[in-house]
């Protein structure tokens, strides 16, 4: 995917390659509001005929407020090394200006980090680059610093401890001795009086990134000499870790990856303060709806449900030497900004996604504001705009789901963003026509019920189909006797305590050594169970689904968690070699139930032999790579059930399509997914889609071959304000309804809508 949003005057384009191009349009303060038109025109040089697509937006006629208690922030290293590589001082400060400008528009309001360093014989903590401190003030950075100590606080190491060696997430081989301790409390303590007397800015210190859980006692030693010097802190650890209650004492922000810790239980407390590091969203997973679903999400609607103060991501701009613009040679894939010849911005997609996320929020706390400050008005109908109002905050709370990370499942369709937002200007526009009664910054979250339920979860499709007996399955696990560890590294043994149910399931628990088993050319090895079949005895090419239900326990800390990678690998009669092998990650669920489905049309495809290959299968082998985990890992993998599933009718197993419509709009789209392919050929199956009134008359249908696409369009350009049911169904060739979902959607007046 490509990051960077490079600015463009002219380009060539190969014939039928899609290109993408992002507009940006600038609306100067002082623009009076109303609906504004315009074109873009493209035209080829070798042709005559030109392109033009109709531009409009509306601008509104209030300006958007800030939440004053919640930030954005961002990791960041000033005089970056790769970017100013051979640049001279006027490239930088030129370079850096544009930078510090560009975060501000990004909305970032609180400073980003800055790093701690010593002098030569580690007697003295300073500021790394302190000179820019002054220059984030003038563009607008308030707050606390967030300083990074681990580089100071390494070289104090070294100071006291010089035949100690460190590894990456602090695993040190020798434990400093107590003159370490008192001498980081008395730096830090000199370095705050100095803070003071100065008058800088406030700090609050991350003394040790990601520490270990295997060297909690360094770790915790270290906080506690920090925080006795009267420093705040924050630490980059899962609040709810194992070691965490042991750190709490000496830690005043815990900073997580995730929203960690639900709204409720924060709210419940006043001791700690939460921000996230959303890494999942900067760069981490280089995907499009992650990007931008996700990270719209995570730094707008999902910010203002999670009860977090502060977002702080990786990074600003991460960039790899010799070349800050190789993504690929580089030993690590940077992310982020990056800066061009003429010491220009190219902005990153990811900050854009962050900003149309920062909007949302934004719009929410106006609302919020405008709620709060008429609240208390006498006026019959500024009640009634507010009420209008408190159940519209109520719904958009209510209608979130949920997540630690928001990726890309789940997520509202784009189309829905917009029509959300467009609900709460509309709300606020009609608040701000009556007079304040009251003045002051309206809460956070300002509803009736913060503490409403959550969404009911989704029904599992295979789950209700079974119920119907639609999807059949076969038990390939048969109590897991079969089922033989392969390697020195891992111990199996059967117990109904490692399956969901009453039913005997496999526990494998694996000790990852990089030293020994394997063999001995190969000592990290690959530690493994297998079942073997006779000659004849499974045939996949019949089944929907191969189906794992799994659950991971590990001794892992925060960091290392984040992924945990298992694979498997099939064999057949007759070919000599794996007919097919992938590793796959079950993400950072642990302690939970997860299904691990493969599915076989997609295994069959990928291989390129058709079925034929997999109609006689030899074995199914699990396994991990000890290369994936660090050495002296204790992870635990419970294997509650293996199934082989089939479908004996196609079933729909998901509709993304947006509930709330905006009008006028001459087309609205319908994505889905199936399952049970397997029992359909071309032609043999319809989907259509249906959108209906309250009196059942259809308004709008598409209908298509069910293997044609998985998208439809409907034509909408009729349609008038109101509430629609959209029915999404499967049919046979000869007219059984194999499948059905459906929907509410609401269709609203948008921000073109003319008035009749």
């Amino acid at each position: 995917m490509p990051e960077l949003l490079e600015k463009v005057s002219s380009h060539s384009s190969p014939a039928f390659e899609s290109q993408r191009w992002w507009l940006q349009v600038h609306v100067p303060d002082d623009t009076p509001a109303g609906i504004y038109s315009g074109k873009l025109t493209l035209q080829d040089d070798r042709s005559d005929q030109t392109t033009t697509i109709p531009l409009d937006f509306r601008v509104l006629g209030f300006t958007l407020k800030n939440d004053p208690r919640k930030h954005y922030s961002a990791y960041y290293r000033t005089r970056d090394r790769p970017t100013y590589l051979g640049k001279d001082e006027a490239f930088y400060q030129k370079a850096s200006a544009n930078e510090f400008q560009a975060m501000r528009d990004y909305g970032i309001d609180q400073f980003p980090t800055l790093y701690l360093v010593t002098n030569k014989d580690a007697s003295k903590i300073l500021i790394q680059n302190e000179e820019e401190i002054p220059r984030l003030v003038a563009n607008g950075m308030k707050g606390r610093i967030p300083v990074l100590g681990g580089n100071a606080i390494a070289q104090i190491y070294r100071a006291t401890t010089p035949d100690g060696k460190r590894e990456s997430h602090w695993k040190i081989d020798k434990m400093p001795p107590p003159e370490f301790y008192q001498r980081l409390t008395r730096l830090f303590k000199d370095f705050e009086k100095d803070r003071i007397a100065r008058d800088l800015p406030p700090m609050i210190c991350c003394p040790l990134d990601e520490v270990a859980a295997s060297h909690k006692e360094f770790g915790i030693k270290t906080y506690q000499a920090v925080h006795d010097a009267g420093i705040p802190t924050y630490i980059t650890k899962f609040p709810t870790a194992p070691d965490a209650l042991d750190y709490a004492p000496y830690v005043d922000v815990w900073c997580s990856q995730p929203y960690a810790i639900p709204y409720e239980r924060i709210i419940a407390q006043k001791r700690h303060e939460y921000w996230s590091y959303p890494n999942h969203n900067a760069g981490e997973r280089k995907n499009r709806l992650v990007m931008c679903k996700g990270g719209r999400m995570t730094y707008g609607f999902g910010f203002w449900r999670s009860g977090y103060t502060t977002l702080i991501p990786w990074h600003w701009s991460w960039t790899m030497a010799p070349d800050p613009f190789d993504y690929l040679r580089s030993k690590q894939s940077g992310c982020g900004m990056r800066i061009d010849e003429n010491a220009e911005i190219i902005p990153a997609i990811y900050w854009e996604c962050f900003r149309e996320g920062r909007d949302d929020a934004r719009y929410l706390y106006t609302l919020q504001q405008a709620v709060f400050e008429r609240q208390g008005s006498s006026d019959p109908e500024c009640l009634k705009q507010v009420n209008n109002a408190k159940k519209l905050l109520q719904e958009n709370w209510d209608a979130i789901q949920v997540q630690q990370r928001y990726l890309s499942d789940g997520m509202w369709p784009s189309e829905e963003f917009t029509a959300r937002r467009w609900q709460l200007a509309t709300a606020i526009q009609h608040l701000i026509t009556y007079p304040v009664s009251k003045k002051g910054n309206a809460p956070s979250v300002l509803i009736n019920k913060p503490l409403a339920k959550p969404i009911a979860a989704t029904k599992n499709i295979l789950d209700e189909a079974f119920k119907k007996g639609i999807v059949t399955s076969r038990d390939i696990g048969e109590g897991f006797t079969l089922w033989k560890n392969g390697t020195i590294e891992g111990k199996t043994e059967i117990s109904k305590a490692a399956s969901p149910d009453d039913k005997p399931g496999l526990r494998w628990n694996i000790k990852v050594d990089h030293s020994e088993g394997g063999d001995a050319a190969y000592p990290v090895g690959w530690p493994r169970i297998r079942r073997i079949f006779t000659d004849g005895q499974l045939d996949l090419s019949t089944y929907d689904f191969l189906e794992f239900m799994i659950r991971v326990d590990s001794n892992r800390d925060e960091v290392a968690d984040d992924k945990t990678l298992l694979g498997i690998s099939i064999r057949n009669f007759g070919e000599p070699g794996r007919l097919y092998e992938i590793r796959k990650d079950l993400g950072d669920q642990q302690r939970v139930w997860i299904p691990l489905r493969f599915s076989i049309k997609e295994l069959i495809d990928t291989t390129a032999l058709g079925s034929q290959p997999w109609k006689n299968i030899n074995s199914l082998q699990i396994f991990i790579a000890e290369a994936d985990y660090l050495d002296q890992t204790s992870i635990t993998f419970e294997i509650g059930s293996a199934k082989l599933l089939a479908a004996s009718k196609p079933l729909i197993s998901r509709v993304e399509a947006s509930r709330i419509l905006l009008l006028p709009t001459a087309n609205f789209t319908v994505s889905f997914d199936v399952i049970g392919l397997s029992s359909t050929k071309k032609g043999s199956h319809t989907v259509t889609c249906l959108l209906k009134d309250k009196q059942g008359k259809t308004l709008a249908t598409q209908k298509q071959g069910l293997l044609d696409s998985s998208q439809l369009v409907l034509n909408t350009s009729k349609l008038t304000p109101g509430n629609y049911t959209l029915s999404t169904q499967i049919t046979s060739a000869d007219g059984e309804l194999c499948s059905q979902s459906s929907q509410t959607v609401e269709a609203i007046a948008g921000p073109f809508l003319k008035e009749k």
